[in-house]
């Protein structure tokens, strides 16, 4: 699962973050100390899970989620215990009271991946319909090679034909969610089981070339072979 951790608290940022780096299926995206700047990064990525402080600069935790229109997971954390209402309200995954142990966070985490787990084996539609130009295409999932963004705009590469359609990147993950797509770089989503071969930061899918991020590459080789 990716995710990231919301927490204005240096020492309860570094917790999280070793935490998290003894759980071989998590992968933290980043590290923010407000609601603002995750607002930044979460407007042009997509995480599964969020580690968030309530008692925050400026706009609070729960403020933030409320503000979220498709919130992810979540795991509020926070130093006082009259707070818990307002995350079972919210329908966050778990509460973590600070200073919590390992094995409470662990516990925590788990309660996240049955959640995550049973959204991914959602069942999608074998075709999608899409609008490109004044046409209105009926398009297979399962032809679908990569899909890449410029502006406001995506472009869908078929195995038959190229389609540019109005919408964003993060749209795309969010119905393709739970599929054998994944996101490799911040312009790109490919299909994995049309990769013909990876090469240090490269993947090919045809005739495509596609550059694999750092911050992916280590999921995306998870995917591939675990």
């Amino acid at each position: 699962m990716n995710c990231i951790i919301i927490e204005d608290e240096p020492a309860a940022q570094s917790i999280l973050e070793h935490h998290i780096s003894r759980c071989t299926d998590l992968h933290c995206f980043g590290t923010f100390a407000d609601a603002f700047s995750a607002q930044t990064f979460l407007d042009a990525n997509t995480v599964d899970l969020i580690f968030l402080d309530i008692n925050l600069p400026e706009m609070s935790g729960v403020s933030f989620l409320r503000s979220l229109v498709h919130p992810p997971l979540v795991i509020f954390t926070t130093a006082y215990s009259h707070y818990a209402v307002d995350g079972f309200d919210l329908e966050v995954v778990d509460f973590l009271l600070k200073p919590f142990s390992f094995e409470r966070f662990y516990k925590a985490v788990n309660k996240a991946r049955e959640k995550f787990n049973a959204g991914s084996q959602q069942v999608l539609p074998a075709k999608l319909s899409v609008k490109s130009g004044k046409r209105i295409y009926q398009i297979l999932v399962e032809d679908i090679q990569l899909i890449e963004t410029c502006g406001d705009y995506v472009t869908i590469f078929c195995t038959d034909k190229k389609l540019v359609v109005h919408g964003t990147l993060k749209s795309w993950e969010e119905k393709l969610k739970g599929s054998s797509f994944m996101k490799v770089h911040r312009t790109t989503i490919v299909n994995l089981s049309k990769i013909d071969h990876i090469e240090g930061n490269q993947i090919q899918i045809g005739d495509h070339k596609i550059p694999v991020s750092e911050q992916f590459k280590e999921q995306l080789l998870e995917r591939m072979f675990g």
